[in-house]
């Protein structure tokens, strides 16, 4: 094989290594050998997904035997007594109630068994969740595969309790010696859903199919990687229920006696694949550790949704705070496998309606109707946070939560909490910091401003930009910081500036401090004693700066200003009107050079000084 015919995907490797390497795909030519990157996948099986989101939304079914029937949004409504059960706890377990048996079947032997509902969409949400965490450590998630398989009528012992889907798959092909081996990946993920309150069980093999089987049926945790190119002997030690098979098929093998997928191998291929039907040649592929079936990428929700209910409510902001960090954890765990932060919180409470009614009336017996009309609650609030910057990190989102629900007045024990992240966008990444700790940190400012935002408003916090005005009062505004466009400001050339701005930025200069209202002073000449800021002032000199004629005519008060630099002399103390102390020669031959320079106007209209400015 010549270098001008390398196989697509290949990569020319030294002729000294001669030896082959099935695990890495190796291929060995006349004189070059060639690397293929084999497909790696990871198949994270959640054995009881379907109880533990029964748990987590009704706890009072922990104390009892459950099971969960899942039902679809186009489903026709059945008997109680005819639905097939889709999940059974493992309390529900023990006294034998299975998956596939009709409630009538299962309350034979289970008799206070409890029937509760779950959709199927809140499944592929708690899914969607533990995709969006697995994505962090691999190239493509997928909840589903290329082609739809048929489920197998036994789910256990490894899924009795997961319903209808319980996997969710990862391309993790190059991407487990970042983490350090598969097999820290395999416990990175398992405590990663472990976190989010999910029980896992991950194998990683060169196909989806065959790492679902493996993660399924698998009861040593040791054999859950399976080395590429040993699909065929895994499979061989698992149950033929761990086989993409019809259920009648699979009836059909037990009765021949047919127990695990060894057994088929025994068996003769142009026999089996007539029995196989339509799926023999997929199966027999399969069989033989062949599993190119592709995943069907998923795509993360533009919004980010945690909610925590209680059988107890909550009474009190510390109860509230807890639980809040808990979902702030969870949301912001979601968002940093995307690289993506969030500009907009809302916080969702839900008030224990029977509560709430219990206080409002006794509001209406004690002060009236119209008095009490006014404090009249909803059943829920929804708290905004607008984050002048988007945050990307759980303690800055926190310590803009916690301003929020410190000031808030809970009107009746909460039972529910819910948390969403929208108007996501990219998060941006700071230059590495080589000062040895002793920068600033990058993220202190976005801090800031969250915090300051949740505690005046959003309204109040913003950036300062230059407003198209002639009094110098206005020519500065306080804008809403856009997170989406954190953009410097356009710089115009100074060619570009004409006119009065011209001169009055260029040859007039400005004063560093512009109070946001013009102080009145009174009479301003040399020698006057003024009182402004709590102290008093003797002007030493003005000297004449600009003169303001009408501006802003159009309005019903037009400004006419002779502005004017004064030289203040300071240090002394009293009130407006009262006389100059009387000082010593020494003291008065220091205070002599204590001045300061200040911007100053006469009102031309009603002759009134103002003090307007400051030069540092």
């Amino acid at each position: 094989m010549t270098p001008e015919s390398t196989p697509a995907g290949g990569m020319k490797r030294s002729q000294r290594s001669s030896q082959s390497d099935s695990s890495r795909g190796w291929t060995q030519g006349d004189n070059t050998v060639y690397l293929f990157s084999m497909k790696r996948v990871a198949a994270i099986v959640l054995p009881q997904l379907a109880c533990e989101l029964i748990c987590a939304q009704q706890p009072r079914t922990k104390e009892r035997p459950f099971a969960v029937i899942v039902d679809d949004e186009a489903s026709v409504e059945q008997a109680e007594a005819n639905v097939v059960l889709d999940a059974v706890d493992p309390c529900a377990w023990r006294y034998g109630a299975r998956p596939r048996q009709t409630t009538a079947e299962a309350a034979a032997f289970v008799g206070q068994l409890e029937v509760v509902r779950l959709t199927r969409p809140q499944i592929e949400e708690a899914l969607g969740r533990v995709a969006e965490i697995a994505l962090g450590f691999g190239t493509t998630a997928a909840l589903t595969l290329d082609r739809p398989q048929p489920e197998p009528t036994i789910r256990y012992p490894a899924g009795a309790g997961a319903g209808p889907l319980d996997t969710v798959w990862l391309d993790v092909s190059g991407c487990a010696r970042l983490i350090g081996g598969e097999d820290l990946l395999c416990a990175e993920l398992r405590e990663r859903c472990s976190k989010l309150g999910h029980h896992a069980r991950v194998a990683i093999a060169d196909g989806p199919r065959v790492a679902q089987a493996v993660a399924r049926w698998s009861h040593n945790q040791s054999e859950r990687i399976v080395a590429s190119g040993k699909s065929a002997e895994a499979l061989a030690t698992l149950p033929i229920a761990a086989l993409p098979l019809d259920p009648k098929l699979m009836a059909w093998m037990g009765k021949l006696g047919i127990l695990r997928v060894a057994d088929l191998h025994r068996l003769d291929r142009a026999r089996l694949a007539h029995r196989l039907g339509r799926a023999a040649q997929d199966l027999l592929e399969l069989l033989a550790g062949r599993d190119a079936l592709p995943l069907c990428s998923w795509q993360p929700p533009r919004r980010v949704v945690e909610m925590a209910s209680f059988e107890h409510a909550l009474d009190g902001t510390e109860p509230l705070l807890f639980v809040l960090r808990g979902l702030v954890a969870r949301a912001m765990a979601r968002l940093s496998t995307r690289g993506e932060a969030s500009a907009k919180a809302t916080i969702s409470l839900a008030y224990d309606s029977s509560i709430l009614a219990l206080s409002q009336l006794n509001a209406k017996l004690e002060r009236g109707p119209r008095a009490a009309e006014g404090q009249r609650s909803r059943a829920q609030i929804d708290i905004a946070l607008e984050l002048p910057i988007a945050l990307s990190r759980q303690e800055d989102l926190l310590r803009a939560v916690r301003v929020k629900i410190e000031r808030l007045q809970l009107a009746a024990p909460v039972v529910s909490v819910q948390l969403t992240l929208d108007d996501l966008t990219s998060r941006s990444v700071a230059q590495l910091d080589i000062s040895k700790r002793r920068g600033v940190s990058p993220d202190a400012f976005p801090t800031l401003l969250a915090e300051l935002s949740a505690w005046v408003g959003p309204t109040r916090v913003g950036v300062l930009r230059v407003a198209n005005s002639h009094r110098p009062e206005a020519q500065s505004q306080l804008a809403a910081i856009d997170p989406k466009k954190c953009q410097a400001p356009e710089r115009r050339a100074p060619e570009a500036i004409s006119g009065h701005a011209a001169v009055n930025r260029v040859l007039i200069p400005e004063p560093t401090r512009i109070l946001p209202q013009p102080i009145f002073v009174g009479r301003l000449t040399a020698g006057a004693l003024i009182g402004a800021e709590h102290s008093l002032f003797l002007i030493d000199r003005l000297r004449l700066s600009t003169r303001m004629d009408r501006v802003e005519w159009w309005t019903d008060s037009p400004v006419s200003r002779d502005y004017a630099r004064a030289w203040l002399r300071t240090g002394l103390s009293g009130g407006a009107g009262s006389k100059p102390p009387q000082l010593r020669p020494q003291q008065a031959a220091a205070q002599q050079a204590q001045h300061s320079e200040a911007w100053m106007f006469i009102d031309r209209n009603s002759r009134r000084g103002f003090l307007h400015g400051w030069f540092d």
